[in-house]
């Protein structure tokens, strides 16, 4: 090859972006391979996970959990195969990431114009921490990524006037609604998609087999896994805050879409407090776009979330932080677009500009890997590795009420060996005095176990309420750790409290 094509920027601005790339699927790796502690509602599902059979799994989960059968049963497999552990659990995940940055690539590379935006966008994809944190999580959100990015390639690469294209359309999206609970979203922007440019464009009314078939699938897992679903009230009353009102003519309507917007800028797409930058460049986009006719990329990014909010108006689905992830692709392309038309736009009409500012966005996404990479939540396993490593036989072992599921856990995944008399704690949030008969009942040593600690709306957490409790009653503190998210007590009640 000649040395002077080395030479050639646009030969370095695609060596960028790939090397990216590449450092994206390492930072997923290396964040499996850390293997950081379970938080509290992966610790819930997995218990789920780990303790029943297929069989089980089709049935309401304990502790509130709901996640699709099909994930479900992939996650049980894994721990079959692979043993009662993290890396089971999150084999999946990490699968999924990976295997949706080549399918969105392909997917940008449709949509798009031009060959930079696909590794303009893929590269930010590779590197957006959600994303990263997602990739190694015990929860469904990473294969929500999949099968959003899947569903919209098959949508738009298939051709429908086959047999063969509209059986694959047809399983994957009957496949989908199984492993995804965002899936009924994505078909139904892609089914109303098809019928326009299939039905109605080409008369083509082979085109209603998938869609029929979709629609079969959906009520079969909806009769059996839908309806009258015992935790629907539970979740409604916890994800109350994450509902659209209904009224366009109410201020809480469009603080609601403010704060939408400010989360998937601001928390999904990780530029914090200058969420408003990226989210102005895609309106960028979108004004260039309109200007174009381009109308199939901007209803791919807007008909998801216009459906999505609907559903949430109407108390079905929350609009909110994770259930959001699968939006990113789409969010993070027209991003991209904004980003390369405002570089068009100045250099070809104000300012010569060097090529490589094209990577300025990509570097900026670096920030937010600095500041928090490898990703920790509730390091509990530190914790409980210390107590373990210093417990004596004749001591007792306090387990807060939130880090109730992460103990339990590892202790059925046997990644301790405590054989300790156990006092689990119970729940009595923003009724802290409660707590106080369960902890002064306390007798001789004890080691306190505080993960996921709630913080009430008063001054202190509880995990400081209750400890304050032990000391001014006589008990006298021997030893403490803390961790991220995570601490251990060492406390001597002297069995007169």
């Amino acid at each position: 090859m000649d040395r002077h094509y080395f030479k050639n920027p646009q030969f370095i601005l695609y060596a960028i972006f790939y090397l990216v790339i590449f450092i994206g699927i390492l930072l997923a790796v290396y964040q499996f391979i850390f293997n950081r502690s379970l938080w509290i509602d992966e610790a819930m599902l997995a218990l789920n996970i780990i303790k029943r059979g297929f069989s089980g799994l089709t049935e309401p989960l304990y502790y509130k959990q709901v996640a699709p059968v099909g994930f479900l049963f992939i996650e049980r497999l894994s721990v079959l195969m692979l043993g009662k552990n993290e890396f089971a659990l999150r084999i999946f995940p990490l699968i999924s990431f990976l295997v949706s940055i080549p399918l969105f690539y392909l997917l940008s590379c449709k949509l798009s114009g031009n060959k930079i935006v696909p590794l303009l966008s893929t590269s930010i994809f590779s590197i957006t921490l959600s994303l990263l944190r997602y990739s190694s999580e015990v929860k469904q959100y990473s294969s929500d990524v999949l099968f959003t990015v899947m569903l919209l390639y098959c949508c738009l690469t298939l051709k429908l006037n086959t047999n063969r294209s509209l059986l694959i359309y047809a399983v994957i999206g009957g496949i989908a609604i199984w492993f995804s609970n965002i899936a009924v979203i994505i078909l139904f922007v892609s089914g109303i998609y098809s019928l326009y440019s299939e039905l109605y464009k080409n008369k083509n009314y082979k085109v209603l087999f998938p869609l029929l078939f979709w629609a079969v699938s959906f009520f079969i897992y909806y009769i059996f896994f839908i309806h009258n679903h015992p935790h629907t009230e539970f979740m409604i009353d916890y994800w109350k805050e994450a509902f659209l009102p209904l009224s366009p003519f109410s201020a809480s309507f469009y603080f609601f879409l403010f704060q939408a917007i400010k989360d998937i800028y601001s928390y999904l797409l990780g530029f914090s407090f200058l969420w408003f930058i990226p989210f102005s460049v895609s309106m960028v986009a979108t004004g260039f776009m309109l200007k174009r006719r381009e109308y199939t990329v901007l209803y791919f990014f807007l008909a998801p979330i216009a459906v999505h909010l609907f559903l949430s108006g109407l108390m079905l689905y929350p609009f909110k932080g994770r259930f959001l992830l699968y939006s990113i692709p789409l969010i993070i392309l027209v991003f991209s677009i904004g980003v390369y038309e405002l570089f068009e736009f100045t250099d070809k009409r104000i300012l010569a500009l060097p090529q490589l500012l094209l990577i300025a966005p990509v570097l900026a996404m670096f920030y937010p890997i600095y500041a928090k990479f490898p990703i920790q939540i509730h390091e509990v396993k530190h914790s409980l590795n210390y107590m373990e490593a210093n417990i004596k036989s004749d001591e007792t072992i306090y387990v807060y009420c939130n880090s109730r599921p992460a103990f339990k856990f590892y202790k059925e995944a046997k990644a301790i060996n405590i054989g300790n008399p156990v006092k689990l704690g119970t729940f009595h949030h923003e009724e802290k005095h409660k707590y106080d008969d369960e902890l002064l009942n306390l007798r001789g040593k004890v080691w306190l176990l505080f993960s996921h600690v709630y913080h009430s709306s008063r001054p202190d957490s509880e995990e400081a309420y209750m400890i304050k409790i032990l000391l001014n009653n006589g008990s006298k503190l021997l030893d403490v750790k803390k961790y991220k998210g995570s601490s251990v007590y060492y406390i001597d009640t002297k069995d007169s409290v």
